[in-house]
């Protein structure tokens, strides 16, 4: 037995940054979720969400952003959509009441892609972290969608002068 004993731990960019690992830790394991994409009304398409990366030593693990869309066609009787919270990498939603068009519409735009990967790290070394934009809304009346996160855990030493 090594004498060590170990904690995990985990830090949490909900924007981009550099993760530096503490002295000991050679290991870490990153939860990458992308932006969501947004809804654009009457021919204008919601922005895709931004891509959200780690850049690990053996290369750069990406979650890529939700797809936006658009819906409807014409002045609706009434609208319900909202944007959903940041760092939830959800699409917006939107639904439309278009009485006059013999029904409604209604979307939801695509969540951003979530990836779990690990890789070497070196203490003291930062590593880029990259956090995905939200998608933006299209046109005038439209929503955006939710920007991404990125979760790093990693087992820590403690002890012997670490």
């Amino acid at each position: 037995m090594s004498g060590f004993r170990y904690e995990r731990r985990v830090d949490v960019f909900t924007a981009g940054g550099t993760f530096t690992p503490p002295a000991g830790v050679t290991y870490a394991i990153a939860h990458i979720l992308g932006g969501g994409g947004g809804i654009g009304r009457s021919g204008t398409v919601g922005g895709t969400g931004g891509t959200s990366s780690v850049a690990f030593a053996s290369g750069t693990v990406n979650a890529t952003g939700g797809v936006g869309v658009v819906v409807g066609h014409g002045s609706p009787d009434a609208t319900y959509g909202y944007s959903p919270s940041a760092n939830s990498g959800m699409g917006a939603y939107l639904s439309l009441d278009e009485q006059s068009f013999g029904g409604g519409n209604t979307g939801v735009a695509f969540s951003g892609n979530y990836i779990v990967a690990g890789g070497a790290v070196t203490a003291g070394t930062g590593i880029t972290v990259t956090v995905g934009a939200g998608g933006t809304a299209g046109g005038t009346s439209g929503f955006a969608g939710a920007s991404g996160y990125v979760w790093i855990e990693y087992e820590q030493p403690v002890g012997a002068g670490l």
